[in-house]
């Protein structure tokens, strides 16, 4: 998952800092503002994205499912 493919909103940051909660916790427990996951093939993103932008929704590729140790591995 590439950290940096949206922005969190500063509520994240603010309960992270005053709660001492590690970075970790936060993605798992709030899952940082992603809201909601759209599982594609790779050769469809672009196309998803456009779809979604086009009918008001903000959307961006944050990563990649590959064969592994059932983790999730952040860039």
């Amino acid at each position: 998952m590439r950290k940096t493919s949206w922005t969190a909103l500063p509520i994240f940051s603010l309960i992270e800092g005053m709660g001492n909660v590690p970075a970790d916790d936060m993605r798992r427990t709030f899952n940082m503002g992603i809201g909601y996951i759209l599982v594609v093939p790779p050769e469809a993103s672009d196309q998803a994205v456009s779809l979604l932008k086009e009918s008001g929704f903000d959307s961006y590729v944050i990563g990649r499912v590959s064969k592994g140790n059932k983790e999730v591995i952040y860039e």
